[in-house]
């Protein structure tokens, strides 16, 4: 169950990331990163649909957060890349390229010897106030020492370091998200008294800030390359941590699934790094635009003409 929960929020997020390149497309090149780009995105049902399936998504993975553990959960997330490139392939007919889809094996079946290999273990630890103030505080910390060093230099590394700042925040976002579905089980009183919510909405718009400004300085690839990166490693310390989750120990073990997380990390890195994907992401135009090219759009063109 945790794992479907995972993989429909995977989903989720794909289909969103195509949505809201959609609702886009056609906003004036002139519009840039501002209010008449959200007022023209807010127009736009197809960007709307998108925000709804992504709030979607967000449940979905908390679900799964609050069933399982953030060493199954958050690798399971990178699945989101594949499942995009394998929408555009059936749904929108883009051309699949040979790197494509070796990136896409390579990230689904590193992806499935890990959790096979490391045969997660759901901790056993309730986290203190102290350890999540300890943890939490390392956490930002981190987040703040590559925003710092993030704020200078050549544009990809720029990129490159906001992009690791986001993740690792991300990171934490998970572990709190998973901490406030236990408290949301008291009822909504105690939602709206916990913590946990107040430090959800704090923490996730400053990371989601500092991904925006990541994919805004630098090369999309280059950010997107740490976003994929660091949140896996990241979460399997804090569920380490905070929670007591552990991994199948042993030197054979721990060398097949550092092997494995290699596999899919290569994977998602040649995915992330794809004109195929970049282009959905970005706002610019580029040399996929699915706007008409889908199934349904085609159809519906048919109908027209008919």
């Amino acid at each position: 169950m945790v794992i479907c929960l995972a993989l429909l929020a995977a989903l989720a997020n794909a289909i969103a990331s195509i949505c809201q390149r959609l609702g886009v497309e056609d906003a004036p090149a002139s519009k840039g990163p501002s209010m008449g780009l959200v007022r023209h995105m807010l127009g736009r049902p197809v960007w709307i649909l998108g925000f709804v399936i992504m709030a979607a998504g967000y449940v979905a993975q908390a679900s799964a957060l609050h069933a399982g553990t953030l060493n199954v959960v958050q690798p399971i997330m990178v699945s989101e890349l594949v499942i995009l490139v394998l929408v555009l392939w059936l749904w929108f007919l883009t051309p699949l390229r040979l790197r494509d889809l070796a990136a896409a094996v390579a990230t689904a079946a590193g992806l499935a010897a890990f959790l096979y290999v490391a045969s997660p273990n759901a901790g056993r630890i309730t986290p203190s106030d102290a350890r999540w103030l300890v943890t939490s505080l390392t956490v930002l910390a981190l987040v703040g020492v590559f925003a710092l060093v993030g704020s200078r230099g050549p544009a990809w590394r720029r990129a490159l370091l906001l992009g690791a700042g986001a993740s690792t925040g991300f990171a934490l976002v998970a572990a709190i998200t998973k901490s406030l579905t236990n408290v949301l089980l008291a009822g909504w009183g105690a939602l709206f008294g916990s913590w946990q919510l107040y430090a959800l909405c704090v923490i996730g718009l400053g990371s989601f800030l500092l991904m925006q400004s990541a994919f805004q300085v630098g090369p999309f690839a280059a950010s997107q390359s740490t976003l994929i990166l660091v949140n896996p490693f990241v979460s399997i310390a804090v569920g380490r941590v905070l929670y007591g989750e552990t991994l199948r120990g042993g030197t054979f073990n721990v060398a097949l699934e550092g092997l494995s997380l290699a596999v899919m990390i290569a994977g998602a890195l040649g995915l992330a790094t794809s004109s195929l994907v970049a282009n959905v992401h970005e706002e610019s135009g580029g040399s996929h635009l699915l706007a008409g090219r889908g199934h349904y759009a085609r159809w519906r063109q048919r109908r027209r003409d008919a």
